[in-house]
């Protein structure tokens, strides 16, 4: 199969069938570096690409055709393609949809649009994220930032390593000139393709984002302790902490489902972690498994509406409603209480996010404080996709002072 058809594929379980991006691509058969870039490029691109073509049709198509068009609009005028090759290619695609009944239309619409449409497109669709969104962080965080974080979204970003430390170190790793020194401390940058190398086969490096490094360093988690990680898959989180103790001391971590279980479970045997204890249990009732009031530290990195990671999960801002937050908000209310109790006196917790809207974070934080007087906030900090070429994050920490 070729490469634009593999794409179209993938595009349409994803935008069609919900799937999602990231485990279509691990699946894909026919998976290249231009794959990888058709999908997710027209995914982050999404509302551009598909006001550019839309202008040039009297009624819009099936969604079969529709999300061939958007992959191609992507492809002509955001890759600056050949218009040949692309155009006869996706007309033979289309030709396979409903007996070819729209590989005229396909045809003339991609010979009509250009790259010059670009700059007709309000401000809005060249942002490329829904209105709804972007009030919200034009009112959270001002216009400014706001566009910055919307065009960071559309940037594919670098991939960014923590060191095993129960391996290697960080200057080790330094002695090879491909290796170079990210924002976060023991986090490093690669150049080149980092899964081909011993250095990854091998597990000296881990691929996590620097946000999510910065929510456990904030933890600062000490040898011998005993550790809460309440929703910890896919695991990477864990693994750090265990890095930091030496695999000395005790971390309980915890996630709702098996399947999510078993993500964090490959992670520990990957890295040869050996002070975990993996359970599988709801995190709002941990309390019927484990001693309240008997952890050294907590982590709570929550579920949330994932506004943060739009860059690799672009299909978020496509498919999430505002109404879908509301419940997401309730469940990390439950889970902030549910991780307070098990914390220690003169212990700390973090709250963490991968989101953007302080309705999950912030907030979130206020409304626990003001009905929790055992707790002060020692700090709190939005990371901005744009700060470290990162995730999206937010990091609360929390001191629980005496009963």
């Amino acid at each position: 199969m070729k490469e634009r058809e593999t794409a179209y594929r993938c595009l349409y379980k994803i935008l069609a069938e919900g799937q999602y991006s990231n485990l279509v691509l691990r699946h894909c058969d026919n998976n290249t570096p231009l794959v990888t870039e058709l999908v997710y490029g027209t995914l982050r691109n999404y509302r551009s690409v598909r006001q550019l073509w839309l202008n040039y049709v009297d009624k819009k198509p099936n969604n079969q055709i529709a999300i061939l068009l958007d992959m191609a609009v992507y492809e002509l005028v955001l890759l600056d393609k050949p218009a040949y090759a692309t155009v006869n290619e996706i007309v033979e695609i289309a030709k396979k949809i409903k007996k070819g009944a729209y590989s005229g239309m396909v045809n003339a619409v991609l010979r009509k649009v250009k790259q010059e449409d670009m700059d007709n497109l309000c401000e809005n669709d060249r942002l490329s994220h829904p209105d709804w969104l972007i009030n919200l962080w034009n009112n959270h965080y001002g216009k400014e930032i706001c566009q910055k974080i919307c065009q960071q979204d559309l940037l594919s970003g670098k991939v960014s390593l923590r060191v095993n430390t129960l391996k290697t170190t960080k200057q080790q790793l330094l002695r090879d000139g491909n290796f170079y020194q990210a924002e976060v401390e023991n986090c490093l940058y690669y150049k080149g393709n980092i899964i081909d190398t011993d250095y990854f086969k091998d597990n000296l490096v881990m691929i996590q984002s620097q946000s999510s490094q910065i929510a456990v360093d904030t933890l600062n988690v000490r040898k011998n302790s005993y550790v809460l990680d309440l929703c910890s898959a896919p695991g990477s989180k864990t693994v750090q902490m265990a890095m930091m103790m030496d695999n000395t001391g005790k971390i309980v971590s915890n996630e709702l489902y098996d399947f999510r279980s078993e993500l964090v479970r490959q992670n520990l045997n990957k890295y040869q972690i050996k002070n975990v204890e993996l359970t599988t249990v709801d995190g709002v009732y941990i309390d019927n498994y484990y001693q309240r009031n008997s952890f050294d530290y907590v982590l709570l990195d929550a579920p949330c509406s994932g506004l943060g990671t739009l860059r690799h999960k672009p299909e978020i801002k496509i498919t999430i409603k505002p109404q879908d937050i509301d419940e997401i908000v309730m469940l990390q209310k439950k889970l902030l209480i549910s991780a307070a109790n098990m914390l220690k006196p003169n212990g700390y917790l973090v709250y963490s996010t991968c989101t953007l809207n302080k309705k999950e974070n912030e907030r979130q934080i206020q409304s626990f404080l003001a009905e929790r007087p055992d707790y002060s906030l020692v700090s709190q900090r939005t990371i901005f996709p744009f700060e470290f070429d990162s995730d999206g994050f937010f990091v609360a920490k929390l001191w629980r002072n005496g009963l």
